[in-house]
């Protein structure tokens, strides 16, 4: 089996900035998004004995063999797991890497992975992992604990890995025999297996990192169900399955192709005619449309992802509180929800996904000019302002959403000032903090608990440079919210913590807050068992293609 890159440049390690971070959050029709952190691991003794999904072979008829071909819109930077901040690297990554944990069959929390099972000491702070015994890797050499503990040293270290900050209270990492891994914390941090699921935590072989260096991100070797055969840039990624896989009877396709599509009507086209099984990013206006097609069906999964109007803080009159929540008053969303989503998504009352410990009793803003007015009256912003909004070239959906956002916020007084810009250019401008406000940005979650965005987007002071997601919001409560909740594994504790938060952050308002949004994915009738994780990937190795 063959693995080739053509024409990749790869990030190197001593790039890795908070730039880096920048690439997981995106326009929406751009689809990039940010990291996402962690779920309670609760108390101690044998909590890794659930089954790892799809570990057991198949049981009775089922499809075997095939190539499945899935357009979409984005493509890897990188193939080295803990190098790629950008979902068209990640999402492939997890379909050619194992972690330790991965996420359950509803995306309600972890289960075991490559670790069988693992202990969690009285105090909380050593985690003993039993390694999964008989693993190799995609091109047949063993996996071997010296492997685990070089993988996680390696997401650990702050010097090389933008993800160190997920593991903070990591102490060491060692292991005690040849299928038995320890990890030591300062203390307890109900993150850790949560995070020990995210991409660059992903096991990968020693010696092969060690000969290649910076070349393994294009002559990746994991533990998963596809090895890569071949990536040409601006054209495709190739996978094909991984004959050493340790989940029996997985995966049941011999091939996956991943074209990459950018233009929608594109993606659209080439399911109607069958040049694609599946075709990712659906627009809104066109879901119904397909949908009614005899051999397509367009797939609505509910995911971890928020939309909203990036706004920085710093900028003023964009430092007064009331300020931002005039705009939030002054957002008309139910015409973006009709005219531009068609009834498709669920309005935010919350400026991250919704997702773990998340309320429903906390109200979105509603659409109240004359409240509007009235904060407007009482803030620095009284006498009206001019506010430059970002939005990127060719993005069809944010584009409307602007159009929207400038006649509802000239009824305030604000004039909006339409910036297009292209993604590379955006992502520099907002990775300087160079820009004062966004459209219709997002943030999608890894993992399946709110501790990495509730960190990134709302403690000024955490690692990586963000500055709370690039919005420079600054709360002394919103920090101690944030950290009560990762210091304990107490189920009520974290659930009071996160609770306040939400509540905090809707009344601070450092963003607009929008939409929680699906993801969308056309498939010609024939595929199988085809799933979006509420985490934004896709377990292919389940897929099948029936004839």
């Amino acid at each position: 089996m063959s693995s080739e890159f053509e024409s990749l440049d790869p990030f190197v390690h001593a790039e890795i900035t908070r730039k880096q971070l920048l690439l997981r959050f995106g326009a929406a029709g751009a689809l990039l998004a940010t990291p996402a952190f962690f779920a309670a691991c609760g108390g101690g003794g044998d909590e890794g004995a659930a089954t790892s999904p799809g570990s057991t072979a198949p049981s009775g008829s089922v499809t075997r063999g095939g190539t499945f071909t899935m357009a979409r819109p984005e493509e890897p930077l990188s193939l080295d797991p803990i190098i790629p901040s950008d979902n068209g690297s990640i999402w492939v990554l997890y379909n050619m890497f194992d972690q330790l944990t991965t996420v359950n069959e509803d995306s309600s929390d972890v289960v075991p992975s490559l670790a069988e099972k693992w202990d969690i000491s009285p105090d909380g702070a050593i985690y003993t992992f039993t390694i999964k015994q008989g693993v190799k890797f995609s091109d047949g050499s063993p996996m071997t604990v010296d492997d685990v503990v070089f993988s996680l040293k390696r997401v650990f270290d702050p010097k090389g890995s933008a993800y160190s900050f997920l593991f903070g209270p990591v102490k060491s990492v060692r292991a005690t025999d040849n299928s038995t891994v320890e990890i030591t914390l300062d203390g307890p941090f109900a993150p850790l297996l949560q995070n020990l699921n995210v991409f660059p935590a992903s096991i990968v072989p020693k010696a092969k990192v060690e000969s290649l260096g910076d070349k393994f991100a294009q002559q990746p070797t994991g533990t998963g169900p596809f090895a890569l055969e071949k990536f040409a840039k601006g054209q495709f990624v190739h996978l094909v399955r991984n004959e050493n896989y340790w989940k029996p009877g997985k995966p049941l396709l011999d091939e996956v192709m991943i074209p990459y599509v950018p233009d929608d009507n594109t993606r659209i086209l080439k399911i109607q005619a069958g040049e694609v099984d599946a075709a990712l990013n659906i627009p809104y206006a066109q879901i119904d449309q397909l949908d009614g097609q005899d051999d397509v069906d367009v797939l609505i999964e509910e995911i971890y992802r928020f939309d909203g109007m990036w706004l920085n803080n710093a900028k003023k009159p964009l430092d007064d509180p009331k300020v931002r929540q005039a705009l939030n008053y002054a957002t008309d969303k139910e015409a973006m929800r009709q005219s531009v989503y068609f009834g498709k998504v669920e309005n935010a009352n919350h400026m991250m996904p919704k997702m773990k410990y998340w309320r429903d009793d906390v109200e979105p803003y509603a659409f109240d000019l004359d409240k509007a007015r009235s904060l407007m009256q009482s803030s620095s912003g009284s006498g009206g302002f001019t506010l430059p909004v970002v939005v990127p070239t060719g993005d069809v959906i944010t584009q409307q959403l602007a159009q929207i956002v400038k006649e509802s916020w000239k009824q305030i007084g604000v004039d909006v000032q339409i910036q297009n810009a292209d993604i590379g250019t955006a992502y520099t401008n907002f990775s300087s903090f160079n820009y004062t406000a966004g459209a219709n940005w997002y943030i999608t979650s890894d993992v399946t608990a709110p501790d990495e965005l509730a960190a990134i987007q709302f403690d000024y002071s955490a690692p990586g440079g963000t500055k709370s997601f690039f919005t420079q919001y600054k709360s002394a409560e919103a920090t101690k919210l944030v950290n009560q909740a990762a210091n304990t594994t107490e189920e009520s504790v974290r659930e009071q913590a996160f609770g306040d938060l939400q509540e905090l952050v809707m009344r601070d308002a450092p963003m607009v807050a929008l939409f929680f949004t699906p993801a969308r994915t056309g498939l010609r009738t024939n595929v199988k068992d085809f799933k979006t994780v509420k985490t934004a990937w896709w377990r292919l190795e389940d897929v099948s293609l029936e004839s």
